[in-house]
């Protein structure tokens, strides 16, 4: 993880050699002569366009290191990783079956956003909810996250996506037990990840419980009812909507080298990371932290291709598409069917009224000191919840199940045992 590329002599020679190249070819183009003397601001704009050029070089030839030394998601994986094929995704999944006799529930967790499996492992989370609710638990990585298969389809990179997913872990562990039938189904989604897990309330998974732990879905948001519209009105609305979505997408896109530079930079460096968790968790919790904790965060950006991934979970926030043509087919569509359907790409507003429709009973698990989604948005939340309960931790940030698993597992295990 702390591997950085050592340039050889001849890497150097070339980069050099490209920065003399830039320079006189500037000069060239610029002023078109070569005998005149150039002032003394030209020859600052000489030397500038060659320290860019010999730093381009250098990161074309670290980044070709990079490539090299990179990995496959499955090479990366360890003795407890699994892979199952989800639609035509590779996903990589951690699980733990209860070892005391017949399960009694099968829980599947989803983590939040910039994290992966470890999210639930680094505190031996999973294992504890296994003991504590005599169930079988699993985690996966959500597409652009840890080791899952990096595939070209931005759809596939939104929460709606996470959520089929989620779905299919939990058949799968259904399958595997003896009495499925009789087997309760909990849910637990961290921060973008509680999204994933409301969402999946949809599914056909018979989900009876559901755990939001730090939930990234604003309370705030209401769809406002509107009546059924012309056809002609909703069309032209939608293709004003597809028009503005469009433009952003294309936006972005055109964004995708400056991203993905500042994305290498970040990620690779351990600091980052160091100081980003920091920031996310109670500061009374910072020195009980394992010492593996960062480590576990950083491990994806050894794979093959993470950082294509983590732009296409960019691109997809704009829009699940693969490109205008497709922006504007779903519009289209949407708007001969309900201008509401078309307007309301808001995965947020849709996890709400997944809870809500299906019924499932709602436990909300929030830090006192969270600084990345606050506490009140919580509180706000559970009142457009029925059947739900919040639950604060004292002393606790953005991550309960990880700064306090003990206190995490117990209030979990008690939502579970609680009958009512």
């Amino acid at each position: 993880l702390d591997w950085r590329p050592t340039l050889t002599a001849e890497e150097l020679v070339a980069s050099a050699a490209v920065a003399g190249f830039a320079s006189v070819a500037w000069v060239a183009l610029a002023l078109g002569r070569f005998a005149a003397p150039m002032s003394l601001a030209q020859r600052v704009v000489s030397g500038c366009v060659a320290l860019v050029a010999y730093n381009a070089a250098l990161y074309y030839f670290r980044e070709r290191a990079h490539a090299d030394a990179a990995v496959s998601y499955r090479a990366a994986a360890d003795a407890s990783s699994r892979f199952t094929r989800v639609g035509d995704v590779d996903v990589h999944f951690k699980r733990v079956k209860y070892v005391r006799g017949a399960p009694k529930r099968v829980v599947e967790c989803m983590h939040g956003f910039g994290a992966n499996v470890s999210s639930w492992t680094v505190r031996d989370t999973m294992v504890a909810l296994s003991e504590a609710l005599e169930a079988d638990v699993a985690a996966h990585d959500s597409a652009g996250f840890g080791l899952t298969e990096r595939v070209r389809d931005v759809g596939k990179y939104t929460r709606a996506s996470d959520a089929k997913v989620c779905a299919a872990i939990i058949e799968q562990m259904k399958s595997d037990a003896s009495s499925s039938s009789s087997l309760e189904t909990v849910l637990v989604g961290h921060s973008l990840g509680a999204v994933g897990a409301a969402l999946a309330c949809s599914n056909d998974i018979g989900a009876s419980r559901v755990v939001l732990v730090a939930p990234a879905i604003i309370a705030g948001k209401t769809r406002s009812p509107k009546g059924r519209l012309p056809i002609t009105i909703r069309v032209v609305l939608a293709c004003i909507t597809a028009t503005a979505t469009a433009a952003t997408w294309c936006l972005t896109y055109a964004m995708k080298p400056f991203v993905v530079f500042v994305l290498r930079q970040l990620v690779r460096n351990k600091q980052f990371w160091i100081n980003g968790l920091s920031a996310a968790i109670d500061k009374s919790r910072v020195a009980s932290m394992p010492v593996n904790w960062v480590d576990g965060y950083r491990q994806p950006s050894i794979v093959r291709g993470w950082e294509d991934g983590m732009f296409r979970v960019v691109l997809a926030a704009v829009a699940a598409a693969n490109s205008p043509a497709e922006i504007f087919r779903a519009a289209l569509a949407a708007a001969r069917r309900d201008l509401d359907d078309q307007a309301a790409d808001d995965e947020e507003e849709d996890a709400i009224q997944a809870i809500v429709k299906s019924g499932v009973k709602v436990l909300i698990v929030h830090g006192e000191n969270d600084a990345i989604v606050p506490v009140t948005n919580s509180r706000a939340l559970v009142d457009r919840i029925p059947n739900a309960r919040l639950e604060i931790v004292p002393r606790c940030g953005h991550m309960p199940h990880e700064e306090s698993p003990q206190e995490f597992i117990r209030i979990v295990q008690s939502f579970c045992n609680d009958a009512t």
